[in-house]
């Protein structure tokens, strides 16, 4: 049976001719290796290089970004939250945040007020 995770996502939005960036609420879903990050403008997917594991270290990878600059993406497990803390950097600057658990975990009451 495949792992499955939900939960929500936040993409960084640059404004042009301007230092400041709009945070845009999104949905996030994991199955197995697969990443799906969901915003009401565009969307995101990659496959992370092995499945998230629960009460595991952090995972990080590089992956291609726009720009021909790498991105940087941690996920790392939160155990008293019960969920994985995700973000991503490129250049270091955040592009998108997330925090995914199965869908029975109590967080998911956050996720569903949102």
């Amino acid at each position: 049976m495949a792992d499955s995770y939900t939960g929500v996502a936040t993409m960084y939005l640059a404004m042009p001719m301007s230092a400041q960036n709009i945070p845009v609420l999104g949905s996030c879903v994991v199955e197995d290796r697969k990443v799906q990050l969901k915003f009401p403008i565009s969307g995101v997917s990659f496959d992370l290089p092995e499945t998230p594991k629960e009460g595991t270290g952090e995972l990080e990878f590089k992956m291609a970004g726009s720009q021909q600059s790498e991105m940087l993406l941690k996920i790392k497990w939160n155990a008293g939250l019960k969920a994985f803390l995700g973000s991503c950097s490129q250049n270091g600057k955040p592009q998108f945040n997330f925090i995914f658990s199965r869908p029975d975990s109590s967080i998911q009451l956050i996720k569903d007020h949102l």
